[in-house]
């Protein structure tokens, strides 16, 4: 009876050992690419590169957007979301992100924080501009080649004050 208590408490203890170890095993290195990709992301944004934000995705994305009625899916989706042809000119004037957590196993790997957002829309001679802050959660896939890369994006707005 002894022993099978023993064998019972270890066998558990490994396996909770396992869950911890498994839940995020990301590499120093691969934590430094992984905030490399959010840098480019508000690099790439704020030069106005579009193939740029499109290399930082996966071929089968998938942009998860506040308020809307589906998910835009692939590089496919994500053009018709962000770049759609005909629409008036944008231009981002500011694209901060704050990472507060990044985790993974090494294949798969998360980043959530915070983020501000502001643009410029040039329609009919006239500029609007608009502002939100609010939170992303950012899903990434490891590539053969080493790097990583945004394979879902989703994000919030801030609640307007009442």
């Amino acid at each position: 009876m002894h022993l099978r208590k023993t064998v019972f408490f270890l066998a558990f203890s490994l396996a909770g050992l396992v869950l911890v170890l498994a839940q995020n095993t990301l590499s120093a290195g691969d934590v430094a690419k992984i905030r490399l990709v959010h840098k480019k992301y508000e690099e790439t944004w704020l030069s106005g590169d579009a193939d740029g934000v499109r290399a930082l995705f996966t071929d089968d994305s998938v942009l998860l957007p506040p308020h809307a009625a589906k998910p835009w899916i692939g590089q496919k989706g994500l053009n018709e979301f962000w770049f759609p042809p005909n629409a008036p000119p944008t231009k981002i004037t500011k694209l901060a992100l704050t990472l507060e957590n990044i985790g993974g196993d090494g294949q798969i790997a998360y980043a959530w924080g915070t983020h501000e957002v502001a643009w410029t829309i040039v329609q009919g001679g006239t500029t609007t501009s608009a502002s939100h802050k609010g939170t992303f959660l950012n899903v990434l896939r490891k590539q053969p080649n080493g790097d990583w890369k945004i394979s879902h994006h989703m994000w919030d707005d801030a609640l307007p004050k009442p």
